[in-house]
């Protein structure tokens, strides 16, 4: 129990600094994800499944 605890603030202590890191002024935020980045993470999840059913197949797993 006593490591729930040291973790939870631990994990406070990390999201209390990067949100003050967020609110300085100077803070660039990321740009926005464009309609090419959503293909290729579609695109990537499509070719990660396939390798994953194709995997699943041929090992005898379904």
């Amino acid at each position: 129990m006593a490591s729930d605890v040291d973790f939870e603030t631990e994990l406070n202590a990390e999201v209390t600094e990067r949100l003050g890191m967020m609110e300085e002024p100077g803070y660039e935020f990321p740009e926005r994800m464009k309609k090419v980045d959503y293909v290729i993470a579609g695109v990537l999840m499509v070719i990660c499944l396939a390798v994953v059913e194709a995997a699943t197949l041929t090992a005898g797993v379904m």
